[in-house]
């Protein structure tokens, strides 16, 4: 394996392995988001226990954070020249959706208080960010 093989693996190794990460982090939370969902909808947030919405609330920010943390090795990795281009939106949109996840945090107020339209925003946000990172995903690995 000649080097520029060598850099295109440890490329596709390190994408890899933010989407996998990326995924394990939505599947954690995605049950409590579904919670706060129903209970928004439901009108019943009030009917939560405070104890379970401030975990949820907590949650919700490590994996924010841990989103965060991937997108800046996103904005780190080094591309082949080939992917540059589709890396660097990669990374800008990944960061799109870290700070869409985190208008989801912030519109959650430790009093079971959810500003709802900035929540639903921060969720349509991360729904065109989530779909415009798997279009970058497929071109990096069809490329």
């Amino acid at each position: 394996m000649n080097q520029m093989q060598k850099k295109a693996m440890a490329y596709a190794n390190t994408i890899n392995d933010m989407i996998q990460k990326t995924q394990e982090v939505q599947e954690r939370l995605n049950p409590k988001f579904e919670e706060i969902k129903k209970a928004i909808d439901n009108n019943k947030l009030k009917d939560m226990k405070s104890s379970d919405y401030l975990e949820i609330q907590g949650d919700f920010q490590k994996g924010t954070d841990e989103y965060k943390k991937i997108a800046k090795v996103m904005h780190e990795v080094k591309a082949p020249a080939r992917l540059m281009g589709i890396q660097h939106n990669l990374a800008v949109t990944y960061d799109e959706y870290a700070a869409a996840c985190q208008d989801m945090v912030d519109s959650m107020k430790d009093n079971r208080d959810v500003d709802i339209e900035a929540f639903n925003n921060a969720e349509l946000k991360q729904e065109e960010a989530t779909d415009k990172i798997s279009k970058y995903i497929q071109k990096i690995f069809q490329g």
